[in-house]
Formats: structure tokens, C-alpha cells, sequence
């Protein structure tokens, strides 16, 4: 039996009709009817999340795992609110996140009466479409109705991937459902249509003429078809391929570029500069490779945007090409080449392969830097790997990583909110071995995400706890700041160890390196029939020593 709301009716038959059936549901009065379709539903899979913040990450993490759009459902008042966290997480990795709002009428808003605050288009520029439904009294009502869930849904993907926003007043009596059956909603469908490239021909001849080409990855999802024809870009007409772990490309030849471009003079910047930089995917990690380029000479900038929206990242880009990535790199790896620029070419790649090979992983004590390096250098291939914010990430990008592996994270914001709760939500809907590797501000601030039901016995958690934000430790100026430890660092002694044991996860701890030897093959021991947390005990103090102890190494190396 469903809800009698016909607003709520429409919307439940047209999120299975456009095969969006992971739904996760936080508790309420006002979004009740929803809940109570949606869970009574055998089509659907409902995932209960009792902190909304919390619920809108663990869906980021269901979207990450299936491929596919998922839905997050909360009541009325600031429950929406706690939203947007999420949602802006999921505008800039480009997401398809449905978020669904219950609101009171719309009489009632801003009148003193609970949970009344205006909640429509409160996602703002962070969503591809918000739509208010209209509460269903005539035909009128329900053709508009079915037209808007329709354009929102249709707006998960408008060539550019990202959240959608559905607030949907519900008016009492709010508890009657008799209703046996859904109505035949009329759907409405857009098929996917490759984006012309204009003038592909010219642009495969300028890319013939330049000597200095080189193409930074930024994040990507895994299994995203570009390995391929960016090897072939690299071995063929020798460009030189930067990225990181997030994006997700087999190459890792030039992987070490943050430490040539930190280790280079003037005099080499300049030689190591590119003329045609050609970028795609998401976020960079490095803030060294976004300056370094934003002050290099490039004579042109393409940026591969689906959406062809303008994004000027380096702040020179000069073409913005509407394709997928895949497509336009196809196009371009046809081009012919020049013999004039072929030897300049090679000689550029063999550069940045040179400078590259001085770098080595770090050989540190132990820190949370050592414990990274540990965990990485230890994980089977194949996993999925979760990395949160500051240092977590920035560490992880010092070693490789093994084949095969997924790696994920939060850069769509670089915000400290639902890292635990998307790797959470990522191993309810996956088989991988899930990690997450965190700092400790990181986990407690997202404590909450391992406070639900769906706990797979297939995650598993790091955190390196050095009791603080380490990382503000390392910032020339702010650590000689009298408020770091009480207010920026913010200096504690809290410990994991209870909520973990109270939520069923086996706990583990380290607080020297042969200890963490011992507890990093009990985690990712295969057999374990529950999920694990490792606990590593570390110092702000240490660690900065450590730090600076490797880059001390590579300039040595340099030389």
C-alpha cells in the first residue's frame, strides 16, 4: 500500500520508471508518506540514515559504487539544510544525487510554525535543476506535477552530471495510505546525445604544430576509458601525461610531478613549461602543478568540458572544447605528426621522465606519513580505496598504489564533513574491499557515519590520530600562530575505541611501527567477517619532523 498523496504517488512511479531505486530515508513526520512508499516497495532498495548531513554523503558513496543516480530523502525544516553539504559535494564531482525535501504548505512558511523555513531552490547554483511540486488538486495539478519530476530527473545528466533538488509540499492528513497501486505516470526520456566538436580538423592541426604538449588528469571516476588513448598520446606523439591517484588512469610514469615542479629553479620551471596544455576531469590535488601552471607561458589552454561550461581552473585556458573526454582524445591522437616537432617533443617528455625518476616513495619514521605509506604499500590490488581530506589525501599521492585500484574522495569541495559516511555507503553497495584512510578530526567530525545498520563487513578504516588537524602544523605563518593547538589545530585526546566497539567494528590499535606492522595485516586480513577500524597513534610534533625529513631527502636527491 502507498501514501493517497498524489504528488508523492507520481514521484515514487517516476523514480522506478527512470530506474533510480536506491533510496536513502532519514526519519520524519512530514516525509512519512515517502518513507512509507518508497519502503513498501519491493523495486526499491532503502537504506535508513538517521543523520541527514551523514545520509547525503552515504548516497554520494551508493552513486560511486552502482554508477547510478540515487536518491536522499529527509523532512521538513533544517533537516533539508543538512543537505547541503552533500549536494555541494555532488555539484562539483558531478554526481547525480536526487535530493528530496517534505515541506509544510507553503502557506505556512516563514509563520512561526514549526519546521517552516523556505526551503525551495535552497541548494541555490549547487544543483542542475530545483523544482517545487505543486500540491495535487485537479488535472492541472498533476500534469504540472508529472512535468517537473520529470525535469528534474531528466537534470541528474544535462550533459553535465550533478544533483537535482525535488521539494515537495504535503499538506495533513498525512498517514492514509490505502493506496494499492501506482498510477501510469507518463515518462518522459532524453536519449544520450554525443556533443559535436566544431572545427575538429583544425584542432587536430594546431595539436600537430605544437612542440610542448602536455595533459593533466584531473579526478575521475574508475572505468573511465581514457587509459587507453592517453597512452597512446604519451607513446606516440609524446605528451607528457600528468595525475594524481584520484584520476584514476593506469599511467603513473610522471606521477611524482609535485616534487619536480617543488625541487625546480627558475631557469628549469621554464623549460619544463608546456605551450598547449590540454585538461580534463575534475579536481587536481596538487596546489604546486595549479601554480606553476597559472604562471607558465601557455600559449593555449584546451579545457574538455561535456557541459561546456567554462572553467578556467589555471587561469589561461582558451578553448573550451564540448565533448566527452574520450571522444575529443580519440580525435586528436589521429593527428599527424609533425617531423618538424617531433624531436622537441621527445626531448620534452624525456625531461619530465628524468626529473621524475630523481623522486623516490618516502623512508621515513614512524608517522602518519610512515603508516600511509605502510597501508598502501600493503593493500591487495583491486580494492577500492577512500581517501579523506588534508593529509590523507596529500600523503597518499607520495606512493604508488596497487593495480587496480578505485581510489575515491571528497575534492569536489575539499570539505572535512562525510568522508566515513560515503566510504560507509560506498561498501553497503559494493563487493570491493572498501578502505578509508583518515585523520582523526576528520573521523570525529563524521562520526556519525558508522551510526547506521549498514555496516559491511567488507570496510575497513585508518585513522592516524596525532591528536589534532596536523596538517595546519606544516603551514609556514600559521604555525607560529599562539591560538594552533587551542582553537586550529584544535588539540585533543579523543579515541575511536568505544564507537567503534559499540557499533560491531573490530578495533585495532598501533602506537609504534611494529605494532602497525602487526595490526595492518590483521585489518585487511580477507577473512575478517566484520568491518575493522586500526586506530594509529601519532604526534603533530613528529610527524612535521618527518615531513620535512622527506623533502629534505628529495632535494637532496636532486642534487
Amino acid at each position: 500500500m502507498y501514501s493517497d498523496k498524489k504528488s508523492v504517488l507520481e514521484l515514487v512511479a517516476l523514480l522506478k520508471a527512470h530506474d533510480i531505486t536506491q533510496i536513502v530515508l532519514s526519519p520524519g513526520s512530514r516525509n512519512s508518506p515517502l518513507i512509507h512508499s518508497f519502503a513498501n516497495d519491493a523495486d526499491f532498495n532503502c537504506y535508513s540514515i538517521v543523520d541527514e548531513r551523514s545520509a547525503g554523503f552515504f548516497a554520494l558513496g551508493v552513486i560511486q559504487a552502482t554508477g547510478k543516480p540515487a536518491a536522499v530523502c529527509c523532512t521538513s525544516g533544517t533537516a533539508t539544510l543538512n543537505l547541503a553539504p552533500a549536494v555541494a559535494e555532488a555539484h562539483y564531482q558531478e554526481l547525480p544525487l536526487l535530493a528530496i525535501s517534505a515541506d509544510r504548505p507553503q502557506e505556512w512558511i516563514c509563520q512561526m510554525d514549526g519546521q517552516t523555513i523556505p526551503q525551495a531552490g535552497v541548494f541555490g547554483q549547487l544543483v542542475n535543476r530545483s523544482v517545487q511540486l505543486p500540491l495535487v488538486k485537479n488535472s492541472d495539478d498533476l500534469w504540472y506535477c508529472n512535468r517537473l519530476i520529470n525535469e528534474a530527473i531528466l537534470n541528474l545528466d544535462n550533459g553535465k552530471k550533478g544533483p537535482v533538488h525535488i521539494n515537495i509540499p504535503l499538506d495533513e492528513p498525512l498517514f492514509n495510505f490505502d493506496v494499492e497501486s501506482l498510477p501510469q505516470a507518463r515518462v518522459i526520456r532524453r536519449p544520450s546525445v554525443s556533443h559535436d566538436i566544431h572545427d575538429i580538423n583544425k584542432y587536430k592541426e594546431r595539436f600537430s604544430v605544437f612542440s610542448k604538449i602536455m595533459i593533466i588528469v584531473g579526478q575521475l571516476p574508475p572505468e573511465n576509458k581514457v587509459s587507453d588513448v592517453l597512452d597512446i598520446l604519451s607513446s606516440v606523439h609524446n605528451v607528457v601525461v600528468l595525475s594524481d591517484h584520484l584520476s584514476n588512469i593506469s599511467g603513473r610514469e610522471n606521477r611524482r610531478y609535485e616534487m619536480v615542479i617543488r625541487t625546480a629553479d627558475e631557469k628549469e620551471l621554464s623549460l619544463l613549461s608546456p605551450e598547449l596544455l590540454i585538461t580534463i576531469g575534475g579536481h587536481t590535488v596538487s596546489k604546486r602543478i595549479k601554480n606553476f601552471i597559472r604562471k607558465a607561458a601557455v600559449k593555449e589552454h584546451w579545457h574538455v568540458s561535456p557541459s561546456g561550461d567554462v572553467t578556467d581552473t589555471y587561469q589561461n585556458v582558451t578553448d573550451i572544447i564540448r565533448s566527452d573526454n574520450e571522444t575529443f582524445l580519440k580525435h586528436i591522437s589521429d593527428s599527424n605528426i609533425d617531423l618538424n616537432h617531433a624531436s622537441v617533443k621527445s626531448e620534452y617528455k624525456k625531461l619530465w621522465e628524468k626529473r621524475c625518476e630523481c623522486f623516490s616513495e618516502p623512508r621515513v619514521e614512524y608517522s602518519d606519513l610512515y603508516a600511509t605509506g605502510l597501508l598502501l604499500n600493503s593493500m591487495p590490488e583491486n580494492v577500492s580505496l577512500h581517501l579523506a581530506n588534508s593529509h590523507s589525501v596529500y600523503h597518499a599521492q607520495l606512493f604508488d598504489i596497487p593495480s587496480g585500484t578505485k581510489c575515491f574522495s571528497n575534492r569536489g569541495t575539499n570539505g572535512i564533513e562525510g568522508s566515513v559516511s560515503t566510504a560507509v555507503g560506498y561498501s553497503a553497495a559494493s563487493k570491493d574491499l572498501t578502505i578509508l584512510l583518515t585523520g582523526d578530526l576528520s573521523f570525529f567530525y563524521d562520526i556519525n557515519g558508522i551510526w547506521n545498520r549498514h555496516i559491511s563487513p567488507n570496510l575497513r578504516v585508518m585513522i592516524n590520530n596525532n591528536g589534532g588537524g596536523g596538517i595546519f602544523d606544516t603551514l609556514p605563518g600559521l604555525n607560529n600562530s599562539e591560538a594552533l593547538p587551542g582553537y586550529i589545530t584544535a588539540v585533543h585526546n579523543t579515541s575511536a575505541k568505544s564507537r567503534a566497539e559499540q557499533q560491531c567494528l573490530v578495533y585495532l590499535s598501533a602506537n609504534n611501527a611494529e605494532e602497525l606492522q602487526v595490526m595492518i595485516s590483521r585489518m585487511l586480513d580477507p577473512a575478517s567477517k566484520a568491518p575493522v577500524l586500526l586506530e594509529v597513534f601519532t604526534s603533530i610534533e613528529n610527524n612535521s619532523l618527518e615531513i620535512k625529513s622527506y623533502y629534505q631527502q628529495q632535494e637532496n636527491n636532486k642534487l
